[in-house]
């Protein structure tokens, strides 16, 4: 009897902690279960709110997209890249346009590459020689410049002020030319176009960048070079766009910059002396005015004239420049002259209250009955 109580109060104790470890098991599945939710719950708030950055960080950032450009008919044709070098060599491997409708820029980029060389990606993928082509169409030059010091780390202005040759084919075009030991670089820049031809030669197969002219440092341009005959091609076509035939050279107008430059350097400093040359004489002028002295005036009496007509008057005229002394009066006595050199008429006149420098004209008549020929006049008093 006794072995059996104890063994029914045993059995109790073992079914309540059971239940206990039951009750402690779903509470601990609630709890877990309450703590995936919050968790889940944040996660999807991060998720939400990174959309939302990212959302407003595209709407900030300026609408580029890639389009079908007109740009592209620009370009020279392959046909047109065999006439220019003879043979068949560069053929275009990409074309790529952009726009960006906020600042109105569109841009084609187009890659040629040398057919003739074998592309090996790990050994030669750096020594195959590329053309790479830029067309960039603008409305606004500030939307230009604010683009151009996007994409490159020299202003369009630094670029042109340190090529090698520039030159204008055509009015509101200006061209540049320089070089490397790796290739060359060509852009034109007219007032709605800029075109930017690019060849990367490392070892100059198709053009001699370090072939220097016998005597001063001076390279050779011909019609060989690729990026100025490219560059010469767009522009021809943009002319064509607006019904305008072109023919020039591109590579016998660049000139060379350095030389440009020691040109006009020359021409300022011929212009500086000149005008302080002439700055000098004016001082010097105004130095003697206010000392009193006209060098350059002659004084006394200037162009005189003693003319008769055919009605037998005498016209006489005349003006008299007055020195640095202020006169109350000066005696003009004329004296009228036959053709033997004889006196045959006298006439006086008077000048009144004459100014340091200044001028006084006189203009008279007379008619005399003898034989004229000439007068004379002279200053008395």
């Amino acid at each position: 009897m006794k072995e059996l109580v104890v063994f029914s109060i045993f059995s109790i104790l073992m079914v309540f902690s059971l239940s206990q470890i039951v009750f402690a098991e779903i509470d601990e599945k609630e709890q877990r279960a309450k703590e995936i939710a919050e968790a889940t719950e944040k996660y999807k708030r991060k998720i939400i709110e990174k959309e939302i950055e990212e959302e407003e960080k595209i709407k900030e950032e300026p609408k580029i997209r890639k389009i079908p450009s007109k740009l592209i008919k620009l370009l020279p044709t392959e046909n047109k890249l065999e006439e220019i070098t003879y043979r068949t060599i560069w053929r275009y491997v990409d074309k790529q346009s952009n726009l960006d409708e906020e600042g109105g820029i569109e841009t084609t980029t187009a890659i040629l590459r040398d057919i003739t060389r074998v592309y090996d990606p790990i050994v030669d993928k750096y020594k195959v020689p590329t053309i790479q082509i830029e067309i960039i169409k603008y409305s606004d030059i500030y939307e230009l410049e604010y683009y151009w010091d996007q994409v490159s780390i020299s202003t369009i202005e630094e670029i042109f002020d340190n090529a090698y040759l520039i030159g204008s084919p055509s009015e509101n075009v200006n061209c540049m030319f320089n070089y490397s030991a790796e290739g060359a670089v060509t852009i034109c820049l007219t007032d709605e176009y800029v075109v930017q031809s690019i060849i990367y030669d490392k070892y100059q197969e198709h053009f001699s960048y370090n072939k220097l002219k016998i005597g001063p440092k001076k390279l050779e341009i011909n019609q060989d070079e690729m990026t100025i005959r490219i560059a010469q091609e767009v522009l021809k076509n943009i002319d064509r766009e607006k019904n305008i035939e072109v023919d020039y050279q591109l590579f016998k107008i660049l000139e060379s910059n350095e030389e440009i430059k020691e040109k006009i350097l020359i021409n300022n400093e011929k212009n500086k002396v000149k005008i302080e040359k002439e700055n000098n004489i004016k001082e010097e002028q105004n130095k003697n005015r206010n000392l009193g002295v006209e060098k350059d005036k002659k004084y006394g009496i200037q162009n005189f004239s003693c003319i008769k007509d055919e009605f037998g008057l005498i016209t006489i005229s005349g003006q008299f420049n007055n020195n640095q002394i202020k006169k109350d009066k000066i005696v003009l006595e004329i004296l009228f002259l036959d053709y033997e050199k004889n006196v045959i008429f006298k006439n006086t006149a008077n000048l009144l209250e004459i100014d340091e420098f200044e001028t006084k004209r006189f203009l008279g008549n007379t008619k005399i009955d003898k034989p004229f020929l000439t007068c004379t006049i002279k200053v008395n008093g």
